[in-house]
């Protein structure tokens, strides 16, 4: 099990993750005038997180070094991210987004996507500036990571259009509460509690490059 486990956290989860990306693209092309704009939210970002994946992950890929050096991680290439905890917060993402897409959506989905582009620009960003600071020496002078560019220019402006819906709509306690539970579920069930379970350094699960950083090592 863990031998196809080990396979499957390599490079058969993003293309599966991408395939349902182009998936819910195809099906927008034919479905989305007939849609509300909470669907119509859920289905960009379903969209949009195999693309932010593809920058993290594929090209130009690296995204796991940033984050685990801002955490002084001296193997960065195993832990406390590793290609399992990846998988599971991205893979595990994808498959919440397209649930609540083929759901429908509501006020508190609208919620989760306001706060989703939001916080990820503001986590790239962060990160971006301690990973910059650590490398500086080595050459580095930009705060761009793999990530950023997606997360700006595609889910922010994604997490814009949402507050602009949600602004127009009469939202209730039970509409908030039930949002706010979406975000952190997302956070700690998909992010936070992955990697204190399975962020240990294992070498099956390390990632096999640096990407995007490779040139400052």
């Amino acid at each position: 099990m863990k031998k196809i486990m080990v396979k499957w956290c390599k490079r058969p989860w993003l293309v599966v993750t991408y395939a349902i990306g182009i998936a819910i693209a195809m099906v927008c092309i034919f479905q989305w005038g007939f849609w509300k704009p909470e669907k119509r939210l859920l289905a960009m970002l379903g969209i949009l997180l195999p693309l932010h994946v593809f920058e993290e992950n594929t090209y130009p890929d690296g995204f796991h070094y940033m984050m685990n050096l801002a955490q002084n991680s001296d193997r960065p290439d195993q832990g406390p991210m590793n290609r399992l905890t990846d998988m599971i917060s991205n893979f595990g993402g994808e498959l919440l987004f397209l649930a609540l897409f083929l759901w429908g959506g509501n006020a508190a989905t609208t919620i989760l996507v306001a706060f989703f582009g939001v916080g990820e620009t503001a986590v790239h960003l962060v990160l971006g500036i301690l990973t910059q600071k650590k490398l500086k020496d080595r050459g580095m002078k930009s705060i761009y990571g793999p990530g950023l560019a997606t997360a700006c220019l595609t889910m922010l402006p994604l997490s814009i259009y949402a507050i602009h819906v949600l602004s127009g709509e009469a939202l209730g306690a039970s509409d908030i509460v039930a949002g706010v539970v979406f975000i952190a579920g997302v956070i700690a069930l998909l992010i936070r509690i992955p990697m204190m379970v399975f962020g240990k350094f294992q070498p099956e699960y390390a990632f096999e490059s640096s990407g995007y950083f490779r040139k400052f090592e």
